[in-house]
């Protein structure tokens, strides 16, 4: 999985966190909750903090796809049903989820 560490130990509480509970939270949660816009947050209990719980909020990355027999360009920021469709001009289409958050555009003519 490629991520992205922001850097926990900027503020003088979170210098404790280590990585290695960063990754037991993204690979082992006791609880997820999605949020509309798309990120996720996990916690998972520290034992070597007091079982104090630790929350890590994952952002997921865009997906990015040409299609050459179409010249279409698709960038996905999230995987979610789509609720609405909109033209924006003759060659750009957004997608929508249900609370109205753009998650995918998709770019007729691209090249």
């Amino acid at each position: 999985m490629k991520r992205l560490l922001c850097r926990h130990d900027a503020r003088a509480d979170r210098r404790a966190i280590r990585d290695e509970w960063i990754e037991r939270a993204i690979s082992f949660p006791v609880r997820e909750a999605v949020q509309a816009d798309g990120r996720i947050r996990r916690w998972v209990p520290i034992p070597e903090m007091n079982n104090r719980y630790l929350r890590v909020i994952l952002v997921c990355t865009m997906k990015v796809s040409y299609f050459t027999d179409t010249d279409t360009l698709l960038m996905q920021f999230r995987d979610v049903p789509v609720a609405e469709t909109r033209d924006l001009d003759e060659n750009t289409i957004l997608d929508l989820d249900g609370h109205g958050n753009i998650y995918a555009i998709t770019i007729e003519h691209a090249a």
